[in-house]
């Protein structure tokens, strides 16, 4: 085989939106944005060997759906040679940016915000495919069991591991990686400054150390991983001490303590050759409920609601009934009478540097998932990059869906889908992925 030189090329984007956008991720917030804490950034990795290449972006939103993946390409294809399917777009899920997906129930996003960020973004790409240099990748993996919570069993297994890929060009560290499976959501609903929240502070922390290089944070499989609150807590106001920005830093240095020892003990990755592959799966839908049963919900969240509200409920629950209602209504609108089977298209893309493999997610998958891929591909160093290629919302394995829950049984309406995924839905992702990675051999 032909050893290949790796280009690289960086981009660091503010996206920070204006005072006052509406905010994303929390039901019961209650208010716009009043301040800026921290700026919010996209950063681009754009890898070239031969004639492959591909931008990986990862931007500071709760989530990228296709409509800005798609317009973000169409810019992009003008202003540079890379096929609109080796652009890879994701987000790092913190609950304290703007509201920028649309068609669901979680928050109506800005058109002028959204067209500034497609043309930013499409731009930072520009820019890393125009200052692209010879680069040395080496890999590690850490692990850090103080971030990352089960949050639907206190004490259970999450996963631990902290992936990093460090570029050394010319003139040192030109760009670092950190890979981890935790949900960005130290701030609550009751923070109304806008926040990449600890990925932030990781940030901050590497940035101090690798003054030249651009730092890159990725969010693995977190759909049941936080920092240790239930999901729920968020919605009827049961916030404890810990959401606060102190503890958003604690846990972003902390993360990057244990992401720098790996940075510092990484092995050289031998000719980081880039290959790409991408495929589209289609996931099925539970049955749509009819037209009368969407009124029948309708109407119980209406007196849901009204129940609340007399007895003086939290805002979040409120809220929460309201929405729900609306749900209901526009799902009957919207589904009733259709005889096609409903299913959501899945975009995922498996890319390889050498030996290290990087897998996308489009949404909030559960760790098991990342698992799954990982055991299946060890020893090779592996990047799970959640929230990547679109926002389908949680995606639970078959023995969750016995449990129950916000992810399961609730968090659908949230991402205006009529309904629940079809169990085996995440299976099927990770079998296509792993089918995907083997043409790439």
């Amino acid at each position: 085989m032909t050893e290949q030189t790796l280009l690289l090329g960086t981009a660091k984007i503010d996206i920070t939106p204006p005072v006052g956008t509406l905010m994303a991720g929390f039901v019961a917030r209650e208010g716009k944005a009043s301040g800026v804490h921290d700026r919010l950034e996209a950063n681009v990795l754009l890898f070239q060997s031969g004639e492959e290449k591909l931008a990986l972006v990862m931007a500071d939103l709760i989530g990228v759906d296709a409509a800005l993946i798609e317009e973000v390409r169409r810019i992009a294809t003008r202003l540079t040679d890379l096929p609109a399917t080796h652009i890879v777009i994701g987000a790092i899920h913190t609950h304290g940016g703007p509201a920028v997906l649309r068609g669901g129930f979680l928050g109506e996003p800005d058109p002028s915000y959204l067209a500034f960020l497609a043309h930013s973004i499409a731009v930072g790409i520009s820019q890393a495919d125009q200052g692209k240099e010879p680069v040395k990748v080496y890999s590690g993996c850490g692990e850090c069991r103080e971030v990352g919570k089960n949050r639907r069993r206190p004490g259970g297994p999450t996963d631990p591991e902290v992936s990093v890929l460090r570029f050394e060009g010319a003139a040192g560290t030109k760009a670092v990686l950190v890979n981890y499976a935790c949900h960005p959501v130290v701030l609550g609903p009751d923070n109304l400054l806008i926040t990449a929240d600890y990925p932030s502070y990781l940030r901050q922390t590497l940035s101090a150390i690798y003054p030249c290089a651009l730092v890159v944070f990725a969010t693995g499989a977190d759909g049941n991983i936080n920092t240790g609150h239930q999901a729920r807590a968020s919605i009827d106001g049961r916030l404890g001490k810990k959401r606060t920005f102190a503890e958003a830093q604690r846990l972003g240095r902390i993360l990057a303590g244990e992401a720098l020892k790996a940075l510092e003990t990484a092995t050289e990755i031998d000719n980081p050759s880039l290959k790409v592959k991408g495929t589209t799966v289609a996931l099925p839908l539970e049955k749509i409920p009819s037209a009368g049963e969407y009124e029948r919900m309708k109407l119980e969240w209406e007196e849901k609601y009204r129940s609340l509200k007399a007895a003086g409920g939290s805002f979040g629950e409120i809220e929460e009934a309201q929405l729900m209602a609306d749900w209901a209504e526009k799902m009957k609108q919207k589904w009733s009478g259709r005889s096609e089977e409903p299913k959501i298209l899945c975009e995922l893309t498996v890319f390889t540097l050498g030996d290290c493999e990087f897998y996308t997610l489009p949404g909030e998958f559960f760790f098991e998932f990342g698992l799954m891929l990982k055991e299946a591909r060890r020893p090779r160093p592996l990047f799970v990059l959640g929230y990547t290629n679109g926002c389908i919302g949680y995606v639970a394995p078959e023995a969750a869906y016995k449990e129950g829950g916000y992810e399961i049984d609730d968090s659908y309406r949230y991402y205006g889908l009529p309904a629940r995924l079809l169990k085996g839905g995440g299976e099927q992702v990770v079998q296509a992925l792993l089918a995907l990675v083997k043409t790439l051999s």
